[in-house]
């Protein structure tokens, strides 16, 4: 059995995992502020061992343990480089989570770990090349081929949101102009549905919000869509749009066998995002006898706990 970790800025969660990538027990607990990486760090171990006994699992019988978190990570040296909003820096991860729970102990970043989680126990498995795309308040990417992660040199590969599908364009918080996630996170969704109201006074949009502009959320433009609205529906075919940008350059250079897309924006209705979004990345193709497949991700929250467990078998 493995133990997989999923480090978030709100909430941390625990997970026991079997060697096939079935996640039998989860325990969570909340993120406190206060806590130094090293403080965190003891907690997430102790979360682990939680997890594992809750589960019915005897420690001994733990053959590995797997973290995800949001930045760069050494897995080979064990170390947390740096996570944004996070106390993480040059973090000696591995060492410190030992002083609890004896195990190896294998880092990822936490999008790798959701791409790792679908090959092996969701929308992708049985696929490879697999590319998962997480659309959230960035972008954020993972690739695996062969059975094994891609993460580039100094561990930093696939920060797809920073592909720059806009020259010139808006500035993105790395400092570029025009990052494909100025253009297609949630977070840019949300900022044209706004900008879209602001014009448009009569539109749905308003009623799908409660009428306040702060209520606007990802599922807000889809919501007033399936009315028939047409604002919304303008505000979706230009999303779609830039979100193709991206998925097109990456399939044309990646060539995957399935692109599976995660957050919360992909659960949108079929009609409204997946199957007109797969028609403009098939239609930008450049190899037309190998299409990728272009899914929703399955496992939800759950992928990056699994992924993470699974990293032992991927290293």
């Amino acid at each position: 059995m493995y133990l997989g970790i999923d480090v978030g800025g709100t909430n941390l969660v625990a997970g026991l995992v079997d060697r096939e990538g079935t996640l039998k027990h989860k325990a969570s607990c909340p993120v406190d502020r206060s806590w130094t990486a090293e403080e965190l760090t003891l907690q997430l171990a102790r979360l682990s061992i939680r997890a594992a006994q809750e589960g019915g699992c005897p420690l001994e019988e733990v053959e590995a343990a797997g973290a995800g978190l949001p930045g760069l990570v050494d897995s080979g040296a064990g170390v947390v480089i740096k996570t944004p909003n996070m106390p993480f820096r040059d973090t000696p991860f591995r060492e410190l989570f030992q002083r609890e729970l004896n195990v190896p102990v294998y880092l990822g970043n936490d999008a790798d770990c959701a791409a790792a989680g679908e090959y092996w126990a969701g929308a992708a498995k049985g696929c490879d090349p697999v590319l998962v795309i997480t659309l959230g308040t960035g972008i954020g990417g993972g690739l695996v081929k062969g059975g094994k992660l891609y993460t580039g040199l100094g561990g930093a590969g696939l920060e797809v949101g920073h592909i720059v599908t806009h020259p010139e364009g808006e500035r993105c918080g790395c400092g570029n102009l025009g990052c494909w996630e100025r253009y297609g996170s949630a977070t840019a969704l949300i900022q044209q549905t706004k900008a879209a109201m602001e014009q448009h006074s009569d539109s749905a949009l308003w009623s799908a919000c409660g009428g306040v502009l702060e209520n606007v959320e990802g599922r807000t433009p889809f919501l007033a869509a399936q009315q028939g609205d047409p604002t919304a529906l303008q505000v979706l075919e230009q999303y779609r749009r830039e979100l193709s940008y991206g998925l097109v350059s990456l399939c044309n250079v990646l060539f995957p066998e399935v692109v599976c897309l995660g957050g919360g924006v992909s659960s949108a209705d079929e009609s409204l995002l997946l199957a007109p979004l797969r028609e403009l990345v098939h239609r930008g193709c450049f190899d037309k006898d190998h299409l990728p497949k272009v899914v929703r991700a399955s496992l939800g929250n759950d992928a990056g706990v699994v992924g993470a467990a699974m990293l032992c078998q991927m290293a």
